[in-house]
């Protein structure tokens, strides 16, 4: 795998507190979709578009179901939780650790490691879901 900002290789928690460190306020998603268009690109068995900040990655396996898998990539504003922390419990702290940055972690994960799901899967990532309906991606 090339490298990109996002690591795909890393645990979980790692991924998660990597995408916790991309400020993504909504209305400015823009460098942590950039991210994650640019590591999911590396993985051949997906197709990637982008629309806007928003990133849509397929496999075209031609199974007889599809499952989409989607998670918002912005957060609400910034209160002096970044970077992200991990204190001595174990516990991951961070602006979107829980809304929706680990969801976005398993999401990234399974883009990463299942090239042949029993089942085509469709990730999305979008932006601006903490804000106005009309404005979500």
């Amino acid at each position: 795998m090339s490298e990109t900002l996002l690591d795909l290789t890393l645990d979980g928690p790692a991924l998660t507190a990597r995408l916790v460190d991309f400020p993504s306020v909504s209305g400015e998603e823009k460098p942590l979709a950039d991210a994650i268009e640019q590591a999911l690109r590396t993985l051949p068995h997906l197709t990637v578009d982008r629309y806007g900040n928003n990133v849509v990655a397929r496999t075209h396996l031609g199974r007889g179901e599809r499952i989409i898998l989607a998670g918002h990539i912005d957060t609400v504003p910034i209160a002096d939780n970044v970077p992200s922390r991990l204190d001595s419990d174990g516990v991951l702290w961070g602006c979107g650790t829980s809304d929706m940055k680990s969801g976005v972690a398993v999401q990234l994960r399974i883009a990463a490691t299942v090239p042949e799901p029993n089942r085509d899967l469709t990730f999305v990532f979008y932006d601006n879901e903490e804000v106005a309906a009309h404005l979500n991606g």
